[in-house]
């Protein structure tokens, strides 16, 4: 019998730290949303890549305030469970399936990361390694990968408990679930979503379920595909023949020497799933009915660069890889939703044992066969699409018992719009309403939002229509026209790049009371002109307007600025003035030793480089730290043959 079961896990964690209270106006873009195609790939291919993108993360604000000292941290995780499998989800963690045991072999199928150590891989910044996570919203990561969602526990008169995960995604205006089910007799773990669109205005979608799973040198990725859409970090998706291409093998992706990703071609009509097995034949096998049509692997590849992020996120000597299956074929396309409308499959997780020769062999199409066949000898395509039909008509109707609450936005939503948002049958409390919430809550039923402390960081932004008008209404009455006001007024204006408007919003926010977070944003408008010396000036404001305890964020934008505007005097001078605790940063070392190397104080920028600098929030990509000892190098007149980087500080996802 299937049983729910409640455990606390203790798991060594970073501190997630606080919310960035300045609102992303520089729209940070996930690695995939601006990609060029090249000529394998069609026009009716690419019908969607690039379409639906958004400026920036907002209305979410960023979470970058991590650190990396991991302490014993507890997380309440939910089991289900039956004489097969072990399905261990941690809702906090965005719903993440953490575990997935086969009992009868005792094997792990997931990666499950021995440690909670967010790093800069996701849209809101801070992203975690392992298990399943699943991504819906914008191209990239979940805006709620490390924060919790709502959990209930659906206990049907017949059958086995049910766990129903589920969330209000404020970009697209959409709510999701994710119903957890597994079967009394079952080998596998069934998992239906439903994504619908909360209001009667058309708007896109976006999903995709990462896996990842333990990379070992016999791993191998099987997929029914003979053709891939390939990205490999250049900024072009080209279409390429798999496994083999050139002297690759791409099934084996320990062999692969750089971040790549896969996006596969499945045929039409092609029962879509993909798997992961070992050189023994046996591994873990996704599938799905046929809406979720995309499948994809990623590796972070055998350079320096791939090893130092795969220990950057999780301890010496990890090694995993990624499985995905999405609604498009690959990540660079969101696709259209209709107002009111919906979209939903069900997918299935569980252990696949094919004959070892074959998964060692050299036959890519027999390897195919013999997962297929496997695959429907254990879950038959006709079992999927029964089942997902039996929870379509089964679930939507069934209220459980609330065992976590998710945040407020979506009360908040209810609030201001009322029937015309569409929860379909989810349960968004008022008492899940935070103070975040309520400052918003006066504004729809009071009118106006209220005055705060100009030293009080903001936290909680809006960007929607709805808002926008409910906003600019209030600041036409006394109560509601204060500097606080203004400011969100600007923030959404600047979000849609009407930058005169907003210009004029954040100047009026300054006349009622200076303060750092309007003289930030005007700062980020004067860069968007070109004004880079403006934009450095208005910067140095924030920074005194904010005491003597400025933000970090705040500190790491302003050297920047002062960077970019070539005043490297200038970020020394306030590198070194900053209070201990900000001044050790590694991102604030990182823009010291860029002003020192300008400023030709060559043995200083070395101390710094050489010394114990962490550059924690180093972003997907990214390639700061090695381009900082190059310049260093040619400083100093020494080839890197002469002068070896230090692995700590490559984190190139390609080869040179």
């Amino acid at each position: 019998m299937t049983e729910l079961l409640y455990e606390t896990l203790v798991i060594p964690s970073a501190s997630l730290g606080k919310e960035n209270p300045l609102p992303d106006l520089k729209s940070k873009q996930d690695a995939h949303a601006s990609i060029e195609t090249d000529e394998t790939i069609s026009a009716d291919e690419s019908r969607y890549m690039g379409w639906g993108r958004v400026n920036g993360i907002l209305p979410y604000t960023l979470l970058d305030g991590y650190n990396r000292r991991k302490e014993p941290s507890n997380r309440k995780a939910i089991i289900l469970r039956n004489d097969y499998i072990d399905a261990t989800f941690i809702p906090q963690w965005g719903g993440r399936l953490w575990s997935l045991v086969d009992r009868t072999t005792g094997r792990e199928l997931l990666h499950r990361n021995p440690v909670f150590q967010p790093c800069n891989l996701a849209l809101r910044n801070a992203w975690i390694s392992g298990g399943v996570e699943w991504n819906c919203g914008v191209i990239g990561h979940t805006p709620y990968t490390v924060s919790p969602v709502f959990a209930e526990v659906i206990e049907p008169e017949n059958g086995a408990p049910i766990l129903r995960m589920y969330q209000y995604e404020r970009v697209r205006d959409i709510v999701y679930r994710i119903e957890a089910v597994l079967p009394n007799d079952s080998r596998q773990l069934f998992i239906h979503v439903r994504i619908d669109n909360a209001s009667d205005r058309d708007t896109a979608v976006y999903w995709w379920s990462n896996i990842a799973v333990d990379e070992r040198p016999d791993t191998r990725v099987i997929v029914p595909a003979d053709r891939a859409y390939r990205f490999d970090y250049t900024k072009k998706l080209s279409k390429v023949p798999v496994p083999y291409y050139g002297d690759l093998d791409a099934s084996y992706p320990a062999s692969l020497p750089h971040a790549m990703d896969f996006f596969y071609d499945i045929p039409e009509g092609q029962r879509r799933w993909i798997a992961a097995v070992g050189g023994d034949g046996y591994g873990l096998a996704q599938t799905s009915t046929d809406m979720l049509q995309g499948r994809k692997l990623f590796v972070w590849g055998q350079n320096a660069g791939g090893k130092r992020w795969q220990e950057f996120l999780s301890v010496e000597g990890s090694r995993y890889l990624e499985i995905q299956a999405g609604l498009a074929h690959t990540q660079l396309e969101h696709l259209p939703l209709e107002g009111s409308g919906r979209r939903e499959w069900t997918e299935a997780y569980g252990p696949i044992q094919i004959d070892p020769e074959t998964a060692r062999g050299d036959d890519w199409h027999a390897m195919t066969k013999a997962v297929e066949d496997a695959l429907e000898t254990a879950l038959p395509r006709t079992r999927v699409e029964a089942t997902h039909e039996a929870l379509t008509e089964g679930l939507p109707g069934q209220r459980g018992k609330l065992i976590q609450k998710g945040g407020g936005w979506g009360s908040l939503e209810q609030v201001l719009r009322w029937s015309d948002f569409h929860a379909n049958g989810l349960r968004f409390l008022a008492d899940s309403m935070t103070a975040e919430q309520r400052e918003w809550q006066d504004l729809a039923l009071l009118g106006a939002l209220p005055n705060r402390d100009i030293l009080n960081p903001p936290t909680a932004y809006q960007i929607s229509d709805q808002w926008l008008e409910r906003l600019n209404a209030s600041v036409e009455t006394e109560s509601g026209d204060h500097w606080f006001a203004r400011y969100h007024l600007g923030v959404m204006y600047a979000y849609r790049f009407d930058n005169e408007r907003a210009e004029s919003q954040f100047k009026r926010s300054m006349e009622h009371a200076p303060n750092p977070w309007s003289a930030r944003c005007l700062a980020v408008l004067s860069s968007r002109a070109g004004d880079v010396q403006g934009a450095a000036d208005l910067m140095l404001e924030a920074l005194t307007l904010a005491g003597s305890s400025p933000s970090k964020p705040l500190v790491i934008e302003t050297l920047t600025a002062l960077n970019e505007a070539g005043r490297y005097a200038d970020t020394n001078h306030a590198a070194q003035s900053l209070p201990k605790t900000v001044a050790s940063l590694g991102r604030v070392k990182a823009l010291r030793i860029k002003a020192l190397l300008e400023l030709g104080e060559t043995a200083e920028a070395e101390r710094v480089l050489r010394g114990n600098i962490e550059l924690t929030d180093v972003r997907e990509g990214e390639i700061s730290l090695s381009d900082l000892w190059k310049r260093l190098c040619e400083a100093k007149g020494v080839t890197l043959e002469e002068n070896p980087m230090p692995a700590r500080l490559d984190f190139r996802m390609r080869n040179e």
